[in-house]
């Protein structure tokens, strides 16, 4: 068995700029902010957004952090493996839902293996985070589906991307799913498992493929955790 910890939880901090000012939203929750931002959009010449996934510690078998984050995040997320008790030295394993950046980024103070399936060192995103992921030792995943560890399943849920996967943990309260960006930026549509846009009928699949492991929870990568 075992446990789930969110080190860092999901934000997203939204600025614009208008006249020579910079404005930042005092909205900060996912998929609130991510509402905000979309209206603003239409509402100003020069709209941003810096985002954090939820970053998840998984102890048991073996001590594996999901989804580091953004470059900036280095420090907390080292600061937080500390208020735990541990150090970088002490993971295992960085598992990656996914490469793009704003998951990806924040590996270089963990200096761990990183375990990412093989689609992704082939897309477009790669060239953001390759670079820094190939000085680590990689673990490539490759297939539909396969084990971390004894009691971490992953399985590819692609939709947002290609090499996505997602990742069911066995624990004392039941299995819980970490799927990244597979789900979001909000979650009306999955509850409805209803998915809309041209990757669609991918979608509907990962999301049922999710579904299919019963989880008590599900961490998304945006959003706070929920029971489906």
């Amino acid at each position: 068995m075992y446990t789930v910890d969110i080190l860092i939880p999901t934000a997203r901090f939204v600025f614009s700029v208008e006249d020579g000012r910079t404005d930042v939203l005092p909205e900060f929750r996912s998929p609130e902010a991510f509402e905000k931002y979309r209206r603003l959009r239409h509402e100003r010449p020069v709209v941003g957004m810096t985002t954090f996934p939820n970053t998840v510690l998984l102890r048991g078998a073996r001590t594996i952090v999901v989804d580091p984050g953004l470059p900036l995040q280095n420090e907390p997320v080292v600061r937080a493996l500390e208020a735990r008790g541990l150090g970088p030295r002490d993971v295992d394993l960085v598992a990656l839902t996914h490469a793009h950046l704003d998951h990806a980024g924040a590996c270089a103070d963990l200096m761990a293996p990183v375990a990412v399936h093989e689609l992704e060192t082939l897309s477009p995103s790669w060239i953001l985070v390759g670079g820094l992921l190939e000085l680590l030792p990689l673990e490539r995943l490759a297939g539909e589906k396969g084990e971390l560890a004894s009691g971490v399943a992953w399985a590819r849920t692609p939709g947002h991307c290609d090499g996505h996967i997602s990742l069911c943990v066995e624990t004392a309260e039941g299995p819980v799913v970490l799927c990244g960006d597979t789900i979001g930026p909000g979650r009306d549509e999955f509850d409805a498992m209803r998915p809309s846009g041209p990757a669609g009928a991918e979608l509907l699949r990962s999301w049922q493929r999710i579904r299919a492991w019963k989880p008590a929870q599900v961490i998304a990568g945006h959003l706070a955790p929920f029971a489906p």
